[in-house]
């Protein structure tokens, strides 16, 4: 099985929550999508699912900015009929959910972010303290077949480590049932 980790905002491939992702799924091919604020987007998706193709059950894993294009990713899956394994970590489901507004979003980037009001088929995991995001706008019970997971923890998840086993269990849990 293949994983896809879709880095955050400012953050590239040698992300300390990839690296770990890495690690806990070393019998899993896995790359890092890497993306600028002036990425066609997109392109980048549809490049992103030709060179994957129809492999399935598919691990897509998006860090804040990068979630809400693995759950792009996902839709499109979903629309090719093709299973998908979806982890959003801290994730930005609406640009205005932003609280630190200093940070700006050039045009292109703004413009190719979806709003997800109630994220489907997902693992979120959230935490308590997020500087960053908004994210006390979620209504857990809209999201259909998705767990979320709230944790003591703020927006760049510095206790990330522990949280990997937990993303663990849930992919096994899916990857179950997907393959059934």
């Amino acid at each position: 099985m293949q994983l896809i980790y879709i880095h955050g905002y400012g953050s590239n491939k040698e992300s300390r929550k990839y690296i770990l992702l890495e690690k806990q799924f070393i019998t899993y091919q896995a790359s890092c999508l890497e993306w600028t604020p002036d990425t066609d987007f997109n392109t980048w998706l549809n490049q992103g699912q030709q060179t994957v193709g129809p492999e399935e059950p598919l691990l897509l894993i998006g860090d804040s900015t990068g979630a809400n294009f693995a759950y792009q990713w996902k839709e499109k899956r979903k629309a090719l009929g093709l299973q998908t394994i979806l982890v959003l970590l801290s994730p930005l489901l609406n640009y205005e959910h932003r609280l630190n507004k200093a940070l700006v979003f050039t045009a292109n980037l703004k413009n190719s972010l979806l709003d997800i009001s109630a994220p489907e088929d997902a693992f979120l995991l959230i935490g308590k303290q997020d500087e960053t995001l908004n994210l006390q706008v979620l209504n857990p019970y809209q999201c259909i077949n998705s767990e979320i997971m709230y944790i003591e923890d703020s927006h760049r998840l510095p206790l990330f480590e522990q949280y990997v086993p937990l993303i663990a269990d849930y992919v096994e849990r899916q990857r179950l049932i997907l393959t059934k």
